[in-house]
């Protein structure tokens, strides 16, 4: 079924609708549209945040409106002829309305209040087809159009005027001798009497010639029923249309619930409508004609099904609550939304005549995303490690964690820049647990690498999430120091070691002192090599690897350094002579500063 509209002209709205996240409607219990749309953020839209227990805030956007729709409804005006509708009332009803000589009675507070309703429906332009009947003992149909035959239906601005000339054209008697419409076909109804089941079946008549879904009645009556014998029967007829009609009882001979044939609360309860008792006749023009005022009365936003909170005065406009037809423009902010999806809906309330009721709720849906680089730092052995791994992991629902694109970059270090492989993944797309794995070389350099790992989310916003670690490269294996049997001063020949002891006859290392030093690195290539008086801790050097020395055990003794060799060349083999109170230490430093144990090169006298 159709639903009551009442709209304004919004031609704004019709040059450049927004594409809506999610809308929805419904209609308030007297049939008055009431709308909400969420226009941002759209459906599917994706956040980031900076880490999987951060939150994002997020501005809810939209419109909200009551009495806008289409010119998609139908009235039928049932005015009441019966002979006491010809009594004089204390009121000012806008005087004779109808010309009959009698000023201000209860028929010509009738037609003022039809009149009002008919304006009101054309003001709406909701309503595109109105109806009129009358009754007293039997009902009639006006004929709505000048255009000959018998017309029930017609626009409310026909004419302009047809719809006012036919309605003041009714009357009860009096000086005209009809009980009824004199446009644009004369026809009588007969005062004698009140019979609503009459005036039922004449509503019925009209909805039937309705083209619309949605068919309001309003009938009014100035006394109580007290003739006909089918009302039970001509009402459920009338409810089976899905017609709505509210009642008017006008005057103090009138009542909701008096009548000997049927009662105005009857119909109106029966077919979903109200009745309403107007004491004074001069106040039906206002009630009838305000019978279709709406009121948008609030918002409320609820997030992820979870208790709804109003949407502050402040993120509407115009405020609320206002009367309709109105429509407002609202941004709300859902806040402390965490990882994961989220669902925000937002309801429009209202009421009109017919009570409250709301638009139901539209919903928009969103996602929140984290993303996290592992370890967080780290530490590699120069020479070593020669690679290092890191694992990003996006956080979000986990139907959606799959299949994300990272992309990976040294952005700092000694290593800045380099390539690297994603482990299973070639594209270094997410697995279904939101995990991949990048791995790449060291130059062999000492220092930091700063990683950055990053992946964009969907589109509209568009948003880059990032985190990073550092791995440090650094040299902590100290050097391996050596001392081998050196040549003699002239190179000729390495005299034997261990003459006096093992591993020779008589065991001992080298007992002439002639030494190699020797001293290797996994990342120096030129480490260097320390010798130190084991009595003494008297220190010579630094040497280059490859330095050739001889040791002299001189116990009482300076240590001393003396360089052999000449310029010309003679007893050249050897580098430098040593003289120390103790045995001979050595030990070998390398460019980062590690030094290794002291090594113990024995040489005469005892130990040896």
């Amino acid at each position: 079924m159709k639903r009551l509209a009442i709209p304004t002209v919004l031609v704004f709205l019709l040059i450049s609708a927004p594409a809506l996240a999610s809308s929805s409607g419904d209609t308030l219990p007297n049939g008055t549209p009431i709308d909400v749309t969420v226009d941002a953020p759209l459906d599917g839209t994706e956040y980031v945040v900076s880490s999987p227990l951060g939150t994002v805030d997020v501005d809810v956007v939209g419109t909200a409106s009551v009495g806008f729709g289409n010119a998609d409804a139908t009235i039928v005006y049932v005015v009441d002829v019966s002979g006491s509708a010809n009594t004089l009332t204390a009121s000012d009803c806008g005087g004779d309305q109808n010309g009959d000589g009698l000023s201000n009675s209860i028929l010509d507070c009738e037609i003022a209040g039809v009149v009002a309703l008919n304006q009101a429906a054309i003001v709406s332009g909701s309503v595109d087809e109105v109806g009129v009947a009358a009754y007293g003992k039997r009902a009639v149909v006006a004929d709505m159009t000048p255009l000959g035959g018998d017309d029930p239906i017609t626009t409310p601005d026909a004419g302009p005027g047809d719809v006012t000339a036919v309605v003041k054209s009714i009357t009860a008697q009096g000086l005209f001798g009809r009980a009824g419409p004199g446009l644009f076909t004369p026809k009588d109804a007969d005062e004698a009497g009140t019979n609503f089941a009459a005036g039922l079946v004449a509503a019925k008549q009209i909805v039937d010639a309705s083209t619309n879904g949605t068919n309001i009645v309003v009938f009014l009556s100035d006394g109580e029923s007290n003739s006909g014998s089918s009302f039970d029967f001509d009402l459920d007829a009338l409810a089976g249309t899905g017609a709505i009609a509210h009642t008017f009882a006008i005057g103090a001979s009138s009542s909701c619930t008096g009548g000997m044939a049927g009662t105005l609360q009857h119909i109106a309860h029966t077919t979903g409508g109200i009745c309403t008792e107007v004491t004074n006749p001069a106040d039906l023009a206002g009630l009838i004609s305000g019978f279709l005022a709406s009121t948008l009365d609030s918002l409320e936003l609820s997030v992820d099904g979870g208790a709804a909170t109003p949407v502050l005065g402040g993120d509407i406009s115009p405020m609320l609550p206002a009367d309709g037809p109105i429509l407002v423009d609202y941004t709300t902010p859902a806040t402390n939304l965490g990882v994961g999806a989220h669902s925000l809906c937002v309801t429009a309330f209202g009421h009109d005549a017919g009570g409250l009721g709301n638009s139901g709720p539209a919903c928009t849906n969103v996602s929140v995303f984290a993303i996290t680089l592992t370890p967080p730092s780290a530490t590699k052995e120069l020479g070593v490690d020669a690679t290092h791994t890191v694992t990003a992991t996006i956080f979000g629902e986990a139907s959606s964690v799959d299949g994300r694109i990272v992309a990976f970059t040294v952005i700092s270090g000694p290593n800045a820049g380099a390539s690297g492989t994603c482990t299973l993944a070639v594209d270094c797309a997410t697995d279904t647990d939101g995990h991949v794995s990048w791995t790449y070389a060291s130059d062999s350099v000492g220092g930091t690498d700063t990683i950055e790992a990053c992946f964009t989310v969907a589109t509209p916003t568009g948003q880059v999430g990032c985190d990073t670690a550092t791995v440090e490269w650094a040299d902590a294996t100290p050097p391996l120091a050596a001392c081998l049997p050196g040549p003699n001063p002239h190179g000729k020949k390495i005299p034997p070691a261990g003459n006096s002891s093992l591993p020779g006859a008589k065991g001992g290392q080298n007992e002439d002192g002639f030494y190699d030093l020797k001293a290797e690195d996994l990342v120096d290539p030129n480490p260097l090599v320390y010798v130190m008086d084991q009595a003494t801790r008297h220190v010579f050097g630094p040497y280059p690897a490859g330095t050739i020395i001889k040791w002299t055990q001189a116990p009482g003794a300076e240590p001393s350094e003396k360089k052999i060799g000449s310029t010309k060349g003679r007893a050249g083999a050897v580098d430098y002579h040593l003289k120390g109170q103790g045995d001979m230490l050595i030990y070998a430093v390398d460019a980062s500063g590690n030094a290794s144990d002291p090594l113990v090169c024995l040489v005469p006298p005892l130990p040896k």
